[in-house]
């Protein structure tokens, strides 16, 4: 099911276990906390591949890389619980973990609850055809079209609203938008030509099209990009910021985008600005 990372189906680990008792007096002292005790606690989703997924019983994926990245430049352990993700949030305001390194959304909401790293990753939303005999020449004219997206109100689905409002002035709109529960049945309905493209985000399009290679095809790409960070708690501005100091070692280095190429197959441009909503802490 689509997750507002947007997408959620949720894998777990019980986490009650496992934190060991590492709650900070003073969140501004969490990374000279988790620096001292020596392991830092960090809860993820492991069910949005190429983010984080399991394999072999173990999290990997491309936030996992960069997690490793950023607890190598601390010299510090890595306990890395699987969370399920509608609760995840709530665990990390609860004090159950340091940190949540998952796949988000960086929208207005999340934004104004929670303090949000530098973008891990960024992407435009694509719309995606049939690669061979496929009816939608062009993104610009989708007239008498049928466009699949996610379930409403997933971003892309938002954007692709929007895009499709501006073509519609100029007589180029979609004859028709559906939506589908997950990515699965978004592609199966493509495959079967029930729809002549699909919305979605980049980095979503770009793990369907790996899984069926040769099927699909990006017709092209519409509006500003959407960004994907991590969050602290709101308070935890500190630990938030010295996050960003290793995301910035790793993009300023490439690595980040030796990683990004491969697990998505392209590599992004990650900003030091812009990339935060009005009002967010």
């Amino acid at each position: 099911m689509y997750r507002a990372r947007s997408f959620g189906l949720a894998l777990g680990i019980t986490l009650a276990l496992v934190y060991g008792g590492a709650h900070p007096a003073d969140a501004q002292n969490t990374l000279s906390d988790i620096k001292s005790r020596g392991k830092a606690v960090v809860a993820t989703e492991a069910a949005y591949a190429p983010f984080e997924f399991l394999e072999d019983g173990k999290i990997v994926g491309y936030d996992k890389d960069v997690l490793d990245g950023v607890i190598k430049g601390w010299n510090v352990k890595l306990e890395q619980l699987d969370v399920p993700f509608a609760g995840i949030l709530a665990g990390l305001i609860e004090k159950k973990y340091d940190f949540v390194s998952t796949a988000l959304l960086i929208n207005p909401e999340r934004a104004s609850k929670y303090a949000f790293t530098m973008p891990v990753a960024a992407a435009k939303i694509g719309i995606m055809r049939q690669k061979d005999g496929s009816k939608l020449k062009n993104i610009d004219d989708l007239s008498g079209l049928v466009i699949g997206s996610p379930v409403p109100p997933a971003g892309p689905t938002t954007a692709f609203q929007h895009y499709n409002e501006e073509l519609a002035k100029k007589g180029k709109g979609a004859a028709k938008h559906v939506f589908f529960q997950t990515a699965p049945e978004l592609y199966l309905a493509l495959a079967n030509g029930q729809i002549d493209g699909a919305a979605d985000s980049m980095l979503t399009l770009a793990e369907g099209m790996k899984k069926q290679p040769g099927k699909f095809e990006i017709a092209g790409t519409f509006g500003e990009p959407f960004y994907i960070g991590w969050v602290t708690r709101p308070e935890d501005t500190s630990l938030r910021d010295a996050i960003n100091v290793e995301i910035k070692k790793m993009r300023d280095s490439g690595q980040l985008k030796q990683w990004q190429v491969k697990w998505f197959g392209f590599a992004m441009e990650i900003p030091d600005s812009g990339y935060l909503p009005p009002g967010a802490k």
